[in-house]
């Protein structure tokens, strides 16, 4: 019975803790800063994909 009261008070003391720490609304442990220098360099990546395979289309239309 005393360890179910001690789980049961570690259990409550993590939950005031998580919710004081912003529980589920936090954005990740990846920092905001961070997060959009990938989502940039990902739409850059993407772009010099779409360039390259723009590029080898018109190479094997002029060679046949």
């Amino acid at each position: 019975m005393r360890l179910l009261g001690m789980v049961l008070a570690l259990g409550a003391i993590m939950w005031v803790l998580f919710r004081a720490s912003g529980g589920s609304e936090g954005d990740g442990i990846i920092p905001q800063e961070y997060q959009k220098s990938m989502e940039k360099a990902e739409g850059v990546e993407q772009s010099l994909q779409d360039a390259a395979d723009l590029q080898l289309k018109k190479l094997d239309e002029n060679n046949p």
